[in-house]
């Protein structure tokens, strides 16, 4: 199976669409052509630009974490999910697109008038729609939705029991995942993403004459979200992925292209990090052959297989320890521990690197004690 978008088109579909955005007035109807490849009937290409004009207006110049316009992500999003799809439905495509509404659209947010009007609006949006499309995107939208301090399974869990009769929540979830981590690659291009990872894996292991990446440029400047903040990232795709499977979630064949380009993405960003940390921080040769060999060999006693408790090995209890915590400044403090430690956040990229393998080989894959009620070690 080929993953629907690679790093280069994403980038490319970022751009067409931020210059469609900077547009005055902004074409809407460009932006639409490059969300959905297909011809639309006159209806659903009308409710769907009313969508991106609402939109338009909610977030104004919001921006992301990294920079990029906010509304780009519910828009991206949506195209991920029509690449998926020979003919997606226009409430799966409104529900991609309004997927974080509740989240993102709240009074605290705007003025008392703009807030009154905003409602407005999208309340004039929804009487347009017949009443039981109406009633299928909002509670849609609200199973989207991770309420104020829910935990990430617990959300999950809810989300994908639903999704068990509603499917198309998977698929919408699967492409908001996607698109999240394809963006993590808009914060950073250095020259390890060209390397060809399992070349040099492979160098690492078996060539006696290999010493090492040639740098090519100086290290990046710091950003935003470091090393480990993008490792925590795979980690809510793993958690997801797994509980996916754990629900047993039926997913039809755009819901499958979704399932594994989410799995190729979260690969290549664990390649990215590992070689980043190759070419810059962890660089003999040596040191890499024995990250590489202690993961080899956790992975071969089945340590990828459940949530293991905190033991001797470096990658006992991993996901416990660094990435469970709910709290945000418990969170950041065991995140900023684990970037301090370069050489275990080699050998968690490494970790997801086989983490991600093991769910595009296997359809039974699954980390035992991720399930809804939370990350649990297993004996």
């Amino acid at each position: 199976m080929k993953p629907l978008i690679n790093t280069q088109e994403f980038l490319a579909l970022s751009s067409f669409l931020n210059y469609q955005l900077a547009g005055e007035p902004i074409n809407w109807h460009g932006i639409l052509n490059l969300l959905v490849e297909n011809p639309l009937d006159k209806s659903s290409e009308n409710f769907l630009m009313e969508a991106l004009e609402y939109l338009g207006d909610a977030y104004g110049q919001q921006k992301r974490r990294l920079g990029p316009l906010a509304i780009l992500h519910p828009i991206r999003a949506a195209s991920l999910l029509a690449k998926a799809h020979e003919k997606p439905s226009t409430l799966d495509l409104l529900t991609a697109l309004l997927h974080d509404k509740d989240e993102d659209m709240t009074a605290d947010r705007y003025s008392p008038e703009n807030w009154r009007r905003l409602e407005k609006k999208y309340g004039e949006f929804l009487e347009k729609i017949d009443a039981e499309a109406n009633w299928f995107l909002n509670e849609r939208i609200a199973f989207l939705t991770k309420a104020m301090g829910q935990k990430y399974t617990e959300y999950l869990g809810k989300l994908l029991s639903r999704a068990r009769s509603t499917p198309e929540l998977a698929a919408v979830k699967l492409a908001d995942r996607l698109d999240n981590t394809l963006d993590l690659r808009i914060d950073l291009q250095d020259f390890t993403d060209r390397t060809h990872s399992f070349q040099v894996i492979f160098d690492i292991l078996f060539a006696n004459s290999y010493s090492g990446l040639p740098l090519q440029k100086p290290h990046p400047v710091a950003r935003k979200i470091n090393g480990s903040m993008r490792l925590y990232q795979l980690y809510k795709n793993a958690v997801f992925l797994s509980i996916l499977r754990d629900e047993k979630v039926p997913l039809g064949a755009g819901a499958q292209k979704l399932f594994y380009s989410l799995a190729v993405a979260s690969i290549r960003e664990a390649q990215t990090i590992m070689m980043h940390l190759f070419a810059y921080h962890l660089t003999p040769p040596e040191e890499q052959r024995a990250i590489l060999l202690e993961a080899m060999e956790y992975s071969h006693s089945g340590g990828f297989e459940c949530i293991s408790e905190e033991g001797p090995h470096g990658l006992d209890g991993l996901f416990t320890r660094y990435f469970v915590h709910e709290d945000l400044e418990i969170k950041k403090k065991c995140l900023a521990d684990l970037y301090q430690d370069k050489r275990l956040m080699g050998l968690t990229a490494v970790a997801f690197l086989i983490i991600f393998a093991n769910f595009i080989n296997s359809d039974e894959y699954m980390i035992r004690g991720i399930s809804s009620a939370g990350i649990i070690p297993q004996t």
